[in-house]
């Protein structure tokens, strides 16, 4: 169904409940109905409600109706089609951030709306560094990848504030999903600083301080003692991007389009960390 497009339509459903025999398949009486009967049955018309909640594909009363017909008022497929009909329309408009109900193809367009959902700042600045070649149909980007960024002006001073005597990371690829879309973006990372140097919490902005509780909760003898989380520290995120390659190639051409905007970044060293691999790149000139 979704290689023919029609998984995101609710009559295909329909047709597919009508093949199913109407009234064998509904227990008579409260013996067999305690028996649990037709469970190999009763899975396959769950099987077609569970898809029908992976595409988003909402119930009606005409769904409801069929399965009637088909399994009985207290089975399965049946009861799992009232708590949809029940959860779905109250969790519809529950998402901060929607996304469309149609995703571009990936590509430019795709790689613009997930940098824009994982942007922290929402007055980050997108920038195509490199434009595909062919700029849209099926061969989008394959003979020019494209170049896509995202930079707020706080991760532009905190990048000029790092010094160009500590080097700069460039890690990835990261996957995004977007519905069944798969993307991948890379970061432009520093080192966390030390601690005689991170500036103290502001207590205006700071999630943990003055909020910061330190219990002593009971911990069982199957707990890790080893591992803190209050002690993994990252270090700061000064820009991101989307790329039609991968490789140190293309990425270079962004660090490349980041200095006209961060001149400090062609004085700093970079590193390359590109599937579990480093790499070092000279500061471009």
């Amino acid at each position: 169904m979704a290689a023919l497009g029609a998984a995101g339509q609710r009559e295909p459903y329909h047709r597919l409940l009508r093949l199913l025999p109407r009234g064998p398949w509904i227990p008579r009486g409260g013996l067999q109905r305690m028996l649990h009967p037709f469970p190999r049955q009763q899975e396959c018309g769950l099987q077609v409600l569970e898809q029908m909640e992976r595409y988003g594909v909402m119930p009606d009363a005409e769904t409801r109706f069929l399965l009637l017909g088909i399994f009985g008022p207290r089975s399965r497929p049946v009861r799992k089609c009232q708590r949809m009909l029940y959860w779905l329309p109250r969790l519809r408009h529950a998402d901060p951030h929607p996304l469309p109900p149609r995703l571009p193809p990936p590509g430019l367009a795709a790689a613009r709306l997930g940098l824009r959902r994982i942007a922290n700042d929402p007055d980050a600045r997108l920038t195509v560094y490199q434009p595909p070649y062919p700029a849209s149909g099926a061969d989008e980007g394959s003979q020019q990848p494209y170049i896509i960024g995202s930079q707020s002006e706080e991760q532009r001073e905190l990048l000029a504030r790092h010094g160009p005597e500590r080097p700069v990371f460039v890690e990835g690829p990261f996957p995004l999903w977007l519905r069944s879309t798969r993307l991948e973006y890379y970061v432009l990372r520093g080192d966390p600083l030390p601690p005689h140097l991170t500036p103290p919490p502001d207590p205006e902005r700071s999630l943990y301080y003055p909020l910061y509780l330190d219990l002593d909760l009971e911990r069982g003898p199957w707990d890790d003692d080893n591992f803190d989380v209050d002690e993994v520290e990252e270090g700061p995120v000064f820009a991101l991007c989307m790329a039609g390659a991968g490789d140190q190639r293309t990425l270079a051409k962004w660090l490349a389009g980041l200095q006209e905007t961060n001149p400090v970044l062609g004085r700093t060293p970079v590193l390359f960390r590109l599937g579990g691999g480093t790499a070092a790149a000279p500061p471009q000139p």
